[in-house]
């Protein structure tokens, strides 16, 4: 436990967090605080379900009915206490031994979540569910009903958040007759994306060697924050909530900034921006967006976007620097999802992770395609290139980043269809062909 202690602590260190020489890491005997089991899903409901949501059989097929879990558990906080955490584990009705697989969700300002298949992104953890995977929906420190607020991109907690939920539903798996083959997979689009690849890093670090990595498939996510990402402050934007809620959030855990941090906005903005991240947040990022201009740098007082620019030592941007992905060499098998015409996270920032691992390592894939098909859209396809790159890990295939034959056609096909109907919104809309930066309009 001692060597394991100095590893973690190591760690922390090694991610920028402050860690004080009197503070006190005492982990507890046991994470789980409590489970309750929420919906029983049959296959029948199931199969109902699939064929209300067009979701076809040949690409996931219903193998097996569902039992739906709320999770409560401990996790590890910045200043090495433990935390309340909430999340949601789905687990298949077999006898068989199923793997593991964490679902990373994309970004949520408001604080209250649903629990269920009501919840779009939790029919995501349900498709691997139905396919014998013990599948886990992690909400990050501060949303579903847990404790402290949430750090909006920040790789450490979104990596800590994940893994104690891990680590509590173990403790969940003989209590409820459930047996695991030992394999783990990991995944998240957008932000979730960005917790994916945290946690495989974090996973590889060695500060905890219980919890073995099989392979991850992050999708669509901001690993670039300093490079591809930052250049959407400068130019119109679908969602410019995205730069307040990384202040806010840095501010809230790090104090990057002296006073208040609502003070960097200018007016009416500043004023909005309290009042909607006044807590216990409501609101969504849809509201969030509808306040702001649509270039979000001129939401932000010149002095700081000054230093921004020009001041590599900015608190801020160091921030930003310490949550980049793009530099680091994976161990496990990686697969790396998103389109061209994301409009949102912007596809160089796979393609800046790719190059810098691929010629490092072999064990990284990429799968970037979709001309015109923006961040909701690219979606679907990236989550089933997901499932057959971890189906073909499972069953021990070789070449796990081809997808099999037929269910690849069926995508090339689909893909071709979406992207086809996608470059024809653009003509009818009047947007430049191939601008990734169009003002559309996009439920995430």
């Amino acid at each position: 436990m001692k060597n394991v202690l100095r590893i973690l602590l190591f760690s922390l260190l090694f991610l920028g967090i402050q860690v004080s020489s009197h503070a006190a890491f005492t982990p507890p005997d046991h994470y789980l605080v409590s489970y309750e089991l929420k919906y029983s899903y049959t296959k029948d409901s199931l199969d109902r379900f699939w064929k209300t949501h067009h979701i076809p059989q040949i690409v996931d097929k219903v193998r097996n009915a569902v039992d739906m879990y709320e999770v409560t558990y401990k996790g590890l906080w910045l200043d090495s206490s433990f935390i309340i955490a909430k999340g949601v584990m789905y687990v298949p009705k077999t006898e068989i031994p199923a793997a593991e697989m964490v679902y990373c969700h994309g970004t949520r300002i408001s604080i209250a979540q649903s629990c269920g298949i009501d919840d779009l992104e939790q029919v995501v953890t349900m498709m691997h569910a139905v396919d014998n995977y013990v599948a886990l929906f992690p909400y990050y420190y501060g949303l579903g009903g847990g404790e402290k607020q949430h750090v909006y991109q920040d790789s450490w907690t979104e990596a800590m958040s994940v893994i104690y939920m891990i680590k509590a539903c173990r403790e969940i798996y003989p209590k409820i007759g459930r047996s695991t083959s030992g394999q783990l997979f990991l995944t998240g689009y957008s932000q979730g994306g960005h917790a994916a690849m945290a946690t495989h890093k974090m996973l590889e670090s060695g500060a905890f060697p219980e919890v073995k990595l099989t392979a991850s498939s992050p999708m669509s996510g901001a690993y670039d924050m300093t490079g591809a990402q930052a250049k959407t402050m400068f130019r119109k934007y679908d969602q410019p909530h995205y730069l307040p809620y990384l202040l806010i959030s840095y501010q809230y855990a790090y104090h990057l900034l002296p006073g208040n941090v609502y003070d960097v906005f200018k007016e009416p903005y500043k004023d909005e921006l309290e009042k909607a991240f006044k807590q216990p947040r409501s609101v969504d990022y849809g509201y969030v967006n509808s306040i702001l201009p649509k270039i979000p740098g001129d939401m932000v007082v010149d002095s700081l976007l000054a230093r921004f620019k020009s001041d590599s030592t900015f608190p801020f941007t160091r921030k930003l620097q310490e949550n980049c992905l793009v530099k680091w060499v994976p161990k496990a098998p990686m697969q790396l999802c998103a389109c061209y015409g994301d409009n949102e996270v912007m596809y160089q920032n796979t393609e800046v992770a790719y190059d810098y691992m691929h010629q490092r390592t072999d064990q990284v894939h990429k799968r970037v395609f979709g001309k015109h098909l923006s961040h909701n859209p690219c979606a679907p396809f990236a989550i089933l290139y997901t499932k057959y790159f971890f189906d073909k890990i499972r069953a021990g295939k070789k070449h796990p980043e081809k997808a099999p034959a037929g269910k690849a056609l069926i995508l090339k096909m689909g893909i071709s269809i979406a992207n086809h109907q996608a470059k024809n919104h653009l003509k009818r809309t009047g947007h430049v062909e191939g601008d990734a930066l169009a003002s559309r309009k996009h439920e995430k």
